[in-house]
Order: C-alpha cells, then structure tokens, then sequence
C-alpha cells in the first residue's frame, strides 16, 4: 500500500488578475477518440506540478459515445521517480454510464513520505476497461515535485479545467516561489498560441497578444496570477491553447519559463452520416467508409471508430491511417483529408480477411459522437 498526502499549502496572493477573451460562437473541435464506446477526454494533475510536501488531484473524466448504457471498471497504478521510492497498484473501481453520459474519478497523490524516499516525480498509469470488451485504453500522467532552494521557482502554471467545450472559459494559474533571501521583482509574460488537430496553428485563428504581470515576492514569498481564456473567434477551429510563462527577475530575462495546454473540445454541430459499403468474397474483403457532414460547420480533423461484429481482421488501409483492437476499429485522417465542409463527405478504404462472419458494423462515432 502507499500512502497519500493531502496537505494545505498557505499561498501569499500578490496580485490576482483576471483578464476574459470576449465569448462568441462555437466552432467545431476534435474530440477525444473512442475506443470501444469509452472515450478518456481528461486524465492530467491540476496543478502539474507542485512543491515537495504538496499534492494534486488527478482527474480522470470518461464518456460514453454510445446510445447504450456501459459499464467496466478502471485501475491506477505507476511509481514515484527517484532512489529507493516505491511502485504502488491502486484498488479496481467499477463503473456505469448512461448513454451519452459521462464518469469522473478523482485521486490525490503527493509525497509518499517513505524514509529514503525523495521523488522529483509520479507516474501514474490508468487502464480503461469495458465489461466484455477487456481493457480497451491506457492512459499516463505525470505529476513534478518542485524543490526550491535559490532564486524564483514556478510552483505552478496550469489550466483549470484542463479540458472545456467551446464557448466555456478556462483559467490559467501561474504560481510562483522567492527562494532566495531578498526580495525578488520584475514581470512574467505569457503567450498564447491557439493549437488544431496537428499541433499547428488552426485555420481562422487569430495571433494572440502576449499578456504581462507584474510581481513583487519578499524573501519566502508567492505571487499568484490569473487569466481566464476561451475560444471566442466563430471561424476559429481549434482544439487545445498552448501557453508559454517567461519570468523575469530584479532586470533579468528568462529566469524561469513554464508551458500549460488547454484542450478545447465540442460534439460535431448537426451531426454526422456514415456509409459503409463493402464487397464480400469468401475469407476476405474490401470496404468504402463515407463520412458526410450534417451540420452547418465544418469539421476539421476526424477520427472515425466502430466494432466488426464478425471476426474481420484488417491487412491495410488508404485514404486514412486504421488500426485495430480486438473487434474495435480507429480510422483517423491524413493531413490531406482532414477537413469535411458542411454538407461535404470524406471517404477512405481498407481490405481484410474473415473466418466466419463478414457482418457489416451497425453503428459508428465521429469524434466521439455516434452518427446516423
């Protein structure tokens, strides 16, 4: 067994902004794939980092993309970093959700306080398992043990929540440490990039203006800033903001930097249509998988998934990068197709082999959404 620390930390509140991008309309975002009718759209520590004696919360946040009800069961498990620290297995726990819905598990984890034990770091890993599929998703997170003995630490720099749909506002903390035995001034300036299904920058999307704070911190002290950030740009199709923190200290540049990520997700507007059509002949197979967009906006990045209820095995794939778990089946765009305009369709194929059963799959998700 391992134990957990759950420890308040007094924080010294310098200098609380807040600054909100102004709210518009809803663009389309890439959801979190679905794997046998769970998909993980949150497992991260808020805050990602933390002091030495201090913990976080790991949140794990499930969702049923499917019209039927789902349970199975997760469990933790990983090792704190560093010499002679301890591996630990977490306890199974059961799950239902209803159709659409979704499931939200929480754990704290920090300093096992083991003798000879001192972790720069937790690795805790999540397996996803769905009654009579077996385990159909692994998930990692890492949390950072911050030690501060000189100069000015970032205990902090985080999104809470780490993941909102579009239109809802997310705020971004930065935490940080004098360290050293004088007081300590200057700014930290944080730039911002809106991020698509690539990692590049999305189509439609504004240049952000860098946005400056300034602190002062006595010896021993914290200054804690705000900012909350959405999407607000219609045209705007992005899926996550990346922030950048640079600090600088007493005319010093660069003293410390820090990145956070914020994932932005929304269900496809209007919905979506899938035509499976294939051409059967006996032990193996071809099929044409056609994606039409229902909804008034366009979806940029796509990722198909559905379950051979045969024994179909899949040999290769074009138009689309596919693979295969089991019965479970993932289709994602290549960088030529990632896009379906309103009213549009993108189509891919593969070939396969079967033994016994070359049945067509009954019902498919687009970006974790089911569709017609």
């Amino acid at each position: 067994m391992f134990r957990r620390l759950l420890l308040a930390v007094a924080v010294t509140v310098v200098m609380p902004l807040a600054v909100m991008l102004s709210p518009g309309a809803a663009p389309v975002a890439t959801a979190a794939t679905c794997t046998g009718g769970v998909a993980v759209t949150q497992f991260a520590f808020n805050p990602p980092s933390v002091p030495q004696g201090s913990s976080s919360v790991l949140t794990l946040v499930l969702q049923n993309c499917t019209s039927q009800t789902i349970q199975g069961s997760t469990v933790e498990n990983g090792a704190y970093v560093g010499q002679g620290c301890p591996a630990f297995d977490g306890p199974v726990v059961p799950y239902t959700i209803a159709p659409n819905g979704t499931y939200t598990l929480t754990n704290t984890y920090g300093n096992p306080g083991f003798q000879g034990c001192q972790p720069s770091a937790v690795q805790v890993h999540a397996s996803v398992n769905v009654n009579g599929a077996g385990a159909v998703t692994t998930v990692s997170a890492t949390l950072q043990f911050t030690t501060c003995t000189s100069g000015i630490a970032i205990n902090q720099f985080s999104f809470s929540p780490a993941t909102v749909a579009v239109g809802q506002v997310s705020t971004l903390t930065l935490v940080m440490q004098n360290c050293g035995t004088q007081t300590e001034q200057g700014s930290s300036v944080w730039s911002f990039k809106f991020t698509g299904p690539g990692g590049g920058q999305p189509s439609g999307c504004p240049v952000l203006d860098p946005v400056a704070f300034s602190y002062s911190m006595a010896p021993g002290g914290t200054s804690t800033s705000t900012l909350g950030l959405d999407d607000p740009i219609a045209t705007c199709l992005a899926t996550g903001i990346t922030a950048t923190a640079t600090v600088s200290a007493n005319g010093v540049a660069g003293v410390a930097t820090a990145t956070a990520n914020l994932v932005i997700t929304q269900p496809v507007t209007g919905g979506c249509h899938v035509t499976y059509a294939p051409n059967n002949y006996q032990g193996g197979f071809t099929a044409n998988v056609t994606i039409a967009n229902n909804g008034a906006s366009a979806i940029n990045g796509w990722t198909l998934t559905f379950t051979f209820p045969g024994d179909q095995k899949i040999t290769n794939a074009w138009n689309a990068t596919v693979t295969q778990a089991g019965a479970s089946v993932t289709a994602t765009n290549l960088s030529y197709n990632a896009t379906i305009s309103p009213g549009g369709t993108q189509s891919f194929g593969f070939q396969g082999t079967w033994a016994t059963s070359d049945a067509s799959p009954a019902s498919f998700s687009v970006n974790g959404m089911a569709c017609t």
